[in-house]
């Protein structure tokens, strides 16, 4: 390769780096100026120019009118423009799945909630995804660029499964990807469901230094970690880190799909509160509760309201939940710990004040107060959000590839009628 070929490939790839981190910016400014992505970037203003220049014409960005700047200056504004492409989110959970349509920032705007009736076999589950996906692509008068999975369990990547998931049978060994893109012309991730949490929290919060190492711990109908480490998401060899629901607390304990015992989620999701309390309720203790309606809502309106059985049994999987919580600050040295799902919608007070006194009693003195724990703050459900924004950042990752797109696309529509006959 000659010197000249070397200097355009690496101007290629330097241009490429330029526009995906001013993309970038830009989507975490939400509405800024180019001197903002200038002075954000380090890059001068003449490339800032260029590259916002082509992303207008492109479609990509579009202008939003005058905006106030430093020193009473007066500058034009510039957003992502959202309604350039469109990409899909999806929530899958033991009990439904969730497909939303998000626009280039990940915000979703319209999501759609699909009721999985009790033992329903994954060989009809993941069709009918597949054909909320194909409606969704027939519906959109968009362009849909992109789409991604959430899933509960360990996601093994290279194999396309899960390796198990608590109290879904038939999963384990299907091929989730492959069946659900056969034949259809769309990027497709699929991810694990406590690792989209986490990447929600990255994706909106990234900006704060407390995320840059941050454990998002999913405590809902599974337990599940994901993990951010120095502003990324730590994931492992195979996509499979952060498992800790599956760290024995007990080996003689209670047997767990994955083959272990006495794993913590046996004991801290929302699946054994119920059946704790459901076991109490067939003993004839009294609570009003009911064993065919323990619906998150009805969960934590009997523990706002002081109900003996709920409020017991909400207390005990928390005190689980702190002896994990306890493992992974010991493990990780976090600087924030974030709980998420089910479990922390039913008091989230009552369940940080148990955590924080439990992992105070529990860790060395140096570590309790550097360590934050707190409840999610993101609006809706941060697994379907974070399922959006793995969408949103594969097709920002390289803005290049709508811009070309942009442009073949404008030269066929000015292309004379007789040429684009042919």
């Amino acid at each position: 390769m000659n010197a000249s070929n070397q200097k355009s490939i690496n101007q290629e790839k330097s241009q490429a780096i330029n526009r995906a981190l001013i993309i970038d910016l830009l989507r975490q400014q939400g509405v800024c100026s180019r001197a903002t992505l200038a002075h954000l970037s380090g890059l001068k203003q003449a490339t800032i120019t260029n590259i916002i220049a082509e992303c207008i014409t492109s479609g990509l960005v579009m202008e939003t009118g005058l905006m106030s700047g430093s020193k009473g200056r007066r500058s034009i504004g510039i957003t992502l423009n959202e309604e350039h492409c469109h990409v899909i989110g999806i929530r899958m959970t033991r009990s439904a799945f969730y497909l939303c349509l998000a626009g280039l920032s990940g915000k979703p705007f319209h999501v759609q909630e699909f009721p999985i009736a009790p033992g329903e076999p994954v060989q009809t589950t993941l069709p009918r995804i597949r054909r909320a996906v194909e409606d969704t692509l027939a519906q959109s008068e968009t362009k849909i660029a992109a789409a991604c999975m959430a899933m509960p369990g360990p996601y093994h990547e290279d194999r396309d499964c899960l390796f198990f998931v608590t109290e879904l049978s038939g999963w384990q060994n299907y091929p989730i990807r492959a069946t659900l893109t056969k034949g259809l012309d769309l990027p497709f991730l699929v991810v694990n469901d406590a690792n989209a949490s986490a990447f929600a929290q990255l994706w909106y919060h990234g900006q704060e230094p407390a995320t840059q190492n941050m454990l998002y711990v999913l405590a809902g109908q599974g337990v599940g970690c994901g993990i951010i480490s120095e502003g990324r998401l730590v994931t492992g060899q195979r996509g499979l880190a952060g498992e800790f629901g599956h760290n024995s607390i007990d080996y003689n304990g209670l047997p767990c799909e994955c083959g272990n015992r006495g794993c913590l989620e046996k004991y801290c999701s929302t699946l054994a509160l119920r059946s704790r309390i459901r076991e109490r309720l067939a003993a004839g203790e009294a609570s009003k509760l009911q064993a065919d309606a323990l619906s998150t809502e009805a969960l934590a309106h009997a523990v706002a309201q002081g109900d003996p059985v709920a409020c017991e049994e909400y207390d005990r999987v928390c005190e689980f939940l702190s002896i994990g919580i306890t493992n992974l600050i010991n493990q990780l040295n976090p600087g924030i710990i974030v709980i998420g799902d089910e479990l922390a919608e039913i008091a989230p007070d009552r369940m940080l004040a148990t955590v924080r006194e439990r992992v105070k009693e529990s860790v060395h003195t140096l570590s309790p107060g550097e360590v934050a724990i707190e409840v999610n703050r993101l609006p809706g459900s941060p697994v379907l959000l974070g399922a959006a924004a793995f969408a949103a950042q594969s097709v920002l990752a390289d803005p290049g590839k709508l811009i070309q797109e942009a442009a073949v696309s404008q030269e066929i529509s000015s292309a004379p009628l007789e040429l684009a006959a042919l």
